[in-house]
């Protein structure tokens, strides 16, 4: 195991600039996801990181060690790949030694070594087998078995599971959030899929055009997100957002909400100070996750929430919960009810809105209103 230091890298080909003095610093066994849309640059930092890609600009420390120019052998670093990059003429036990065996270690350390990491991954019953012979997951076990063989100072893991179907790719993503807890070992996991940033990480680097935008834990990312970006990038479903309008109320502030039959409504928010005054009357962007609208129950208003009767657009039970699509500000939101509330489309259903953990953005800049 060992630290990273990602240092001011930037990266350049010809005009266009894919990283943009990106400086990330991992602490040794520290489990880091790196997550953005396609074409955000993640996947170009994982290959500077592994020495696939010289950068441009900057440094690259593991551990006490700047490995900017050393070549990818000499970085001590293992990577599994989307492809999983199997030999298809090896079996998996070749497979998963062949690292080892192009390091001249000793044939009885790589059966020692091998029989380990199967047993790890629950693959000993497959050394025999080739490839071919594997379903997706177990493709995928191998892989990774291949890249814990050679114990390096960091696992990159570049968008390993995009290949399996769905149930599978569950299953997999909890192996790997097991194994790094049993090992212990420092991983950067590129991938694009929310859900396995937020189960995954120790922290998650959000990244947007180049650009670093928020680094933090899973919990800050989705609660404190710095803009509407990464707002809207990580949840299932996405963060709502409702223009509407700051008003003053009592001694504090809240907002504007209006139903489908025009009836106004203001919310209360959280005492933030004196740091919204100078938005009061004007427009601001309301951030709202779709577990923050519920069924209103018989009993008051909590301090920060209001009840409001709407009509449902779609209703979409899911098992575990049931999502409705309403309107408030003439917009659409998502609202995440209790499977037992039996919402009717078309028919009024009353919601409680709770503002306690809302976030505003500025309607022009998209930036957190702090």
């Amino acid at each position: 195991m060992s630290s990273l230091h990602i240092k001011a890298v930037n990266k350049h080909y010809g005009d266009y600039h894919a990283l943009k003095n990106i400086d990330i610093q991992i602490d040794s066994g520290e489990f880091l996801v790196l997550v953005g849309p396609s074409g955000c640059g993640k996947s170009t930092l994982m290959n500077t990181i592994a020495g696939l890609d010289q950068i441009s600009e900057g440094a690259i420390l593991i551990g006490d060690q700047e490995v900017t120019q050393l070549s990818p052998k000499d970085r001590d670093i293992a990577m599994v790949f989307q492809s999983y990059a199997l030999y298809p003429s090896m079996t998996v036990r070749r497979n998963i030694a062949f690292g080892l065996e192009m390091r001249k270690v000793s044939p009885e350390q790589i059966a020692q070594e091998v029989d380990r990491v199967a047993r790890l991954l629950q693959i000993d019953h497959l050394l025999e087998r080739k490839p071919a012979e594997l379903s997706g997951g177990q493709r995928q076990r191998v892989a990774m078995g291949r890249a814990l063989a050679r114990e390096p100072k960091i696992y990159l893991f570049d968008e390993p599971l995009s290949n399996l179907d769905a149930k599978l790719r569950v299953e997999m993503r909890t192996e790997i959030k097991k194994l790094h807890q049993r090992l212990k070992t420092t991983i950067v996991y590129v991938t694009h899929d929310q859900i396995e940033a937020m189960t995954l990480a120790d922290r998650i680097a959000v990244m947007k055009d180049g650009v670093l935008l928020q680094l933090a834990s899973p919990e800050q990312i989705y609660n404190n997100p710095v803009n509407m970006f990464v707002a809207g990038f990580m949840g299932s479903p996405s963060m709502n957002f409702v223009r509407s309008h700051l008003r003053s109320l009592n001694d504090g502030f809240a907002v504007e909400l209006v139903n489908r039959d025009g009836e106004r409504h203001l919310v209360p928010l959280p005492d933030r100070g004196k740091a919204l005054s100078d938005w009061v009357n004007r427009e601001v962007i309301l951030g709202i996750r779709p577990e923050q609208i519920r069924q209103a129950s018989d009993s008051p208003a909590g301090t920060y929430e209001g009840h409001l009767t709407t009509v449902l657009d779609v209703v979409e039970p899911t098992g575990a919960d049931t999502l409705v699509v309403t309107q408030l500000n003439d917009q659409e939101v998502t609202a995440r009810l209790d499977p037992e509330s039996h919402p009717v489309p078309g028919c009024p259903f009353r919601l409680s809105v709770d503002l306690s953990k809302a976030v505003l953005f500025d309607p022009q800049s998209e930036d957190r209103i702090h």
